[in-house]
Parts: C-alpha cells; sequence; structure tokens
C-alpha cells in the first residue's frame, strides 16, 4: 500500500510546488490588476502634452511608485513644435535601495512607455493600448519586482516618455519622439549608459498581437522569443516586417540597445480612434505580456 500511495504523493507535492512558484513569483493576477490601472489613466480623460489630464495621471503613476519603494524624478524640458513652443515633462523612477542616493547608482536596464496620448481636437481620444496600458503594467511591474525580486528592481530605471505621439498626422524627424529625443541625449555621450531597454507599447488589447520591428537588436529579438517561448505565449508574438518609429528609435541611436514590445496597430481599426477604449483591454493580454517582460527582466539579469 505504502508503495502505491508514493507516486500519488509525489504528483501531489508537484502541483503544490507548481502553485508555490506561481504565487512565490506573484504573476497570477498582474493582468487584472494592470486592467485597473489602465482604468485608473484613463478616468483622467485624454492626456496630450500640457494637459491636466497629463499632470493628474503623471501625479498618479509617481504615487503608486513611490507607495513602492521608487523614487521618481521629473524631467520639464520646452520644445518648438507645429503647435508652438510646449512644455514637456518625462517620469523617471529608481529603486531605493539603503540610504544611497538611487541616481547615483548604474543601472543595468531601462523599462520605457509614452505616457502621453495623442492630440486630437474634433474627437475624444483616450489612447487605452496608445499606451495607458503599458504604463499600468510598468506600474504593476514595479511592485511586483519591489517586493519579490528587489535585487532586479534596483537594476532598472523606468521611463514614462511625454510627446510620444506626433502633434500633427504622423512622427517626423521634426515632431513626435519629443521625450524619447531629450532622454536619449541625456546618455549619447556618457559611458554609463544602460545596457539594454525594453520598450511598452499598445501590449494590452484582446486577441493580443506582438510584432517586434524587423530591425529589433538580434540578441534582444532572441530574448523576447525565448521568453515567449519560456511562458507558452509564443503564438502572441512575431516580427513586423519593417522597422517602427517609436520611443526605441532615439536609444538605439544614443547606444542602447532597446527592443519595442509593440501591438500590431496595423490590422487594429481601433488605432488613432475613439475606438482605443477600455472595451478594448483584456486583463489576460496584459498577464502575457506583464509575464514575458518580467521572464526578460530574469533572464537579462540573472538575479
Amino acid at each position: 500500500m505504502i508503495s502505491r500511495r508514493v507516486p500519488l504523493l509525489i504528483a501531489m507535492i508537484a502541483v503544490l510546488a507548481v502553485a508555490w512558484w506561481w504565487q512565490a513569483r506573484g504573476s497570477k493576477g498582474l493582468g487584472e490588476a494592470a486592467y485597473e490601472q489602465t482604468r485608473s489613466i484613463l478616468a483622467k480623460g485624454p492626456r496630450p502634452p500640457q494637459s491636466k489630464a497629463l499632470d493628474e495621471v503623471r501625479a498618479h503613476v509617481a504615487a503608486q511608485l513611490q507607495a513602492n519603494g521608487w523614487v521618481t524624478r521629473r524631467e520639464v524640458f520646452e520644445r518648438q513644435t507645429p503647435k508652438g513652443l510646449i512644455r514637456f515633462e518625462n517620469l523617471h523612477a529608481r529603486f531605493a535601495v539603503g540610504g544611497a542616493d538611487p541616481w547615483e547608482r548604474r543601472v543595468d536596464g531601462l523599462l520605457c512607455a509614452h505616457i502621453d496620448s495623442k492630440l486630437y481636437e474634433d474627437k475624444v481620444f483616450l489612447g487605452a493600448d496608445d499606451a495607458a496600458s503599458a504604463c499600468a503594467a510598468i506600474v504593476v511591474m514595479a511592485e511586483f519586482l519591489a517586493k519579490k525580486k528587489p535585487e532586479q528592481a534596483a537594476a532598472l530605471e523606468l521611463v514614462f516618455f511625454d510627446g510620444e505621439e506626433a502633434l500633427e498626422e504622423n512622427i517626423t524627424p521634426q515632431d513626435g519622439l519629443y521625450g524619447s529625443r531629450h532622454y536619449a541625449n541625456f546618455w549619447r555621450a556618457r559611458d554609463d549608459k544602460p545596457k539594454w531597454g525594453i520598450l511598452l507599447d499598445m501590449i494590452g488589447h484582446k486577441d493580443l498581437s506582438i510584432r517586434l520591428p524587423s530591425d529589433t537588436p538580434e540578441d534582444l529579438r532572441e530574448l523576447v522569443f525565448a521568453a515567449a517561448k519560456e511562458e507558452g505565449a509564443e503564438s502572441h508574438f512575431g516580427m513586423a516586417a519593417t522597422p517602427i518609429i517609436d520611443d526605441h528609435v532615439p536609444l538605439n541611436f544614443a547606444g542602447i540597445p532597446t527592443v519595442d514590445l509593440i501591438g500590431d496597430f496595423t490590422r487594429r481599426g481601433w488605432w488613432h480612434t475613439a475606438g482605443d477604449n477600455l472595451n478594448i483591454i483584456s486583463p489576460e493580454s496584459l498577464d502575457i505580456s506583464i509575464r514575458v517582460t518580467l521572464r526578460m527582466i530574469d533572464m537579462r539579469l540573472g538575479k
């Protein structure tokens, strides 16, 4: 009788071990948390640069990060745009370790998203997936890392770029990517720049489809697909046929190899329309994107 019970006991231990691993990792339920954070961001309304809503969203994100041990810094700058002189404001965060100033510490990687929504004067554009969902995911991952993986948190800088969206129709060399261009210029000539970056954009839509730009650095491309395989999410990740203009471009030019985890907006009828609202956001999709991103960070930092 004892010998018959042994396989059953081993099976029960295995099940409990898997359950413990999920609980310890803390990833189960992160998609739901990110969905609620997305809802909170969208409740402020459209958030183009210089808007009251954008100021409120930055304050909300900063408060969430600070509550979990992150030290935030705001970076204000002005640029001439097709709409005149505009004030932009990037939000940065680093994890506090002991009493040391986190801004004096070198970081290994960046985790980024744009926090603004595109300016439209003829419609209400909330930008739920473009890119409130990405900001929400970073807030949730920041809490997870602070509580479960503080060594990894200490090796990262979080950046929420202002002014990713062009103020006219399309991003051009003169319009759009204002925040990432300004941020990248800071690092361009420095020897202590981060070694890599992960940019999130449109990562929460239903029927999740992420397409990496065709010019993604090879090692980061392999990292994404390896992480997706580990998380059983390969079907949601692929390659775009062309490069994509997004906030990773200035970072790559500045010598910080960065991968853009970006949704396939070319086949989405809601892109840059009023349809980009909470109705298209899926907790399950957010969970997939978060798990893959956390797995990438695990693989990169090995801590």
